[in-house]
């Protein structure tokens, strides 16, 4: 909903949020995000965004999620 459905930032809810979502789909930023770093902010939010955590979701998912957000990435 965010981040919307080809991941580029520009999803519904993202519209009214400062600073809008991060575009996944930009190779030159995501490349210098670490996995890791992805993993604790699915889980934990990102401090100054509108990125919620989803502390609850398995680890596996969370590993998933990042395998999918590189895999938007150009």
């Amino acid at each position: 909903m965010c981040h919307g459905e080809q991941g580029d930032g520009k999803g519904l809810m993202g519209a009214a949020l400062v600073p809008p979502p991060r575009n996944f789909t930009c190779g030159a930023m995501m490349k210098d995000i670490p996995d890791g770093q992805l993993s604790w902010i699915i889980k934990n939010s990102s401090p100054g965004t509108g990125m919620m955590p989803f502390a609850g979701l398995p680890d596996e998912q969370v590993w998933q999620l990042v395998q999918y957000i590189r895999s938007v990435a150009k």
